[in-house]
């Protein structure tokens, strides 16, 4: 009867420890963390997100999603958060570089997380060769808090640039030596930015198709757009045997044509001011 006793008595403090547990999570605040991860270092968690309009040459503007996750329960009514920059950490520069933000962002109802745009801008002409940054902090507000001083930042970090990718020399007998923006017209002609980072047989089909898809277009850039009016590119005529190429969607990126008498064929110029052959 003695052990009989002594057990209602634990499973009753149990009971009783677990209700006050319970008690203490449900009264806690709600709050707001960003929570993303990096895709290319196996969807670890991350703080940043790293963007180059020179990989999408079609766009002028584009909106990169920062998710916002919460803490609590979730309501079926709406709330809201805020996202401020921090100015001491950010080099980007409203309405100039990006969107300016919302005073406030929502957390739909019956939801646990919210998707923020951040809409980014590639008009400045600086960001050729600079890159810019973009830092932002949750703020608390009457819905929520920020718990989680570790998780309650994150940075936005784009330019309108081109690194040379590791890649390339594997390649460079199929495409020739590099320049920025030999590597900028590839992608626009190729609709890729990556190729193989080691010589395979398996890929060479895959690769050569690529490559002399694009040594047929710097052979003959002016065929190349008539040909192909599906891929949005245009030419127009700047004078002196010279043309503009770009794409339709975005004319401010514009590419200088220009027509060698010597042997009666066009030739981009690349950032220094060498012939792109």
């Amino acid at each position: 009867m003695k052990k009989i006793l002594t057990y209602i008595f634990i499973t009753a403090a149990a009971l009783s420890a677990c209700k006050k547990t319970e008690e203490q999570l449900f009264s806690s605040p709600d709050g707001v963390y960003f929570d993303f991860n990096d895709p290319l270092k196996n969807n670890l968690r991350t703080d940043s997100v790293l963007y180059s309009f020179a990989l999408f040459p079609e766009k002028s503007v584009d909106t990169v999603w920062l998710p916002v996750r919460i803490t609590g329960s979730r309501r079926s009514e709406a709330r809201f958060f805020r996202i401020a920059p921090v100015d001491s950490a950010t080099t980007a520069v409203a309405d100039k570089h990006y969107k300016a933000l919302e005073k406030e962002y929502e957390m739909p109802a019956d939801s646990g997380v919210a998707r923020v745009p951040i809409i980014l801008m590639a008009s400045d002409p600086a960001l050729t060769s600079t890159t810019v940054r973009l830092k932002l902090r949750l703020l608390p507000t009457e819905d929520f808090t920020v718990p989680n001083p570790a998780y309650d930042s994150a940075k936005v970090i784009f330019s309108n640039r081109l690194e040379k990718p590791v890649w390339w020399d594997v390649w460079s007998s199929e495409i020739g030596a590099y320049s920025r923006v030999k590597y900028e017209l590839f992608i626009r002609v190729t609709g890729t930015s990556e190729l193989p980072r080691t010589f395979d047989a398996q890929v060479l089909p895959k690769v050569l198709y690529y490559t002399r898809r694009f040594r047929n277009f710097l052979g003959s850039p002016v065929s190349w757009v008539e040909e192909n009016p599906q891929a949005g590119y245009t030419l127009e005529p700047a004078g002196a045997g010279k043309y503009n190429f770009f794409s339709v969607t975005n004319p401010e990126k514009k590419y200088l044509l220009e027509l060698n008498p010597a042997d009666n064929k066009y030739y981009f110029t690349d950032e220094n001011g060498k012939r792109i052959v």
